[in-house]
């Protein structure tokens, strides 16, 4: 994936336009194939598809190492974002047993910019999936008030890392890695991101938000930020996820 590392957002643009309209392709071949009853080749339909997803996912990233130099924030509901895209990620999720709890306390307002804070928490999340069992993993959200602040954490019951690794990937901006996104939002957005070792033995992630000062535009829409396209972030970083699970 290094070649995608330097990219302009121009050209990110067009490798994921075009990504996308292979697996649509790919979908459409694939119900094809269903209805003419030829299954043997479903398969590499499915391999197509996956392919795509992780670099899909890996143009994300790099591009929003990018996007996130035009930081801009704005006010609006944490509480209800962050439960949309619970819901959604709870659905991909169904065919595991992998649970996510959440703990969050109702209409928090922040002052951040929610396209950014929408990957830095997908990633953490993503991380979290990839690193729990599947018939027992456990993922916690908490959203609430501290000290003047909106607190953000998420754990899991994970496998746990080196928190010495963990650092270096947070800061290593050259390479673009999904944490590097987590590290370098926290950053822009001036918040310190603490990360330990969880109760439950993986990992745990906590950072805070500014609540907004007087005469902030809020944003009213929640479908500004939680979209459901088949190629919204959110569901890329998932599918990425689901397409690993079959090939195991």
């Amino acid at each position: 994936m290094e070649e995608l590392l330097d990219l302009s957002k121009h050209e990110y643009k067009i490798i994921r336009s075009n990504l996308m309209e292979i697996v649509t392709c790919a979908e459409r071949l694939e119900l094809a194939l269903e209805d003419a009853d030829v299954y043997e080749e479903m398969g590499t339909c499915n391999k197509i598809v996956s392919s795509c997803y992780k670099v899909l996912s890996a143009v994300i990233n790099s591009e929003e190492m990018v996007n996130l130099d035009d930081f801009k924030p704005i006010t609006f509901c944490l509480s209800d974002m962050v439960e949309d895209m619970v819901n959604v990620c709870r659905s991909k999720l169904r065919k595991s047993n992998i649970q996510i709890i959440t703990e969050i306390e109702s209409a928090i307002y922040v002052y951040s910019d929610p396209d950014r804070l929408t990957s830095c928490l997908m990633n953490i999340i993503v991380n979290a999936i990839s690193n729990v069992d599947r018939d027992d993993g456990v993922i916690r959200i908490k959203i609430s008030r501290l000290n003047g602040t909106a607190s953000i954490t998420v754990s899991d019951n994970g496998y746990g890392a080196e928190l010495e690794e963990i650092e270096e990937r947070l800061v290593d901006e050259k390479r673009k890695t999904g944490l590097a996104v987590v590290g370098k939002f926290c950053r822009q957005a001036k918040t310190n991101l603490i990360v330990d070792d969880s109760a439950d033995g993986g990992l745990i992630f906590s950072f805070r938000l500014p609540f907004p000062g007087r005469g902030e535009i809020t944003l009213n829409s929640r479908k500004s930020f939680i979209t459901h396209k088949s190629f919204s972030p959110i569901l890329v970083y998932l599918a990425k996820i689901e397409e690993e699970d079959e090939e195991d």
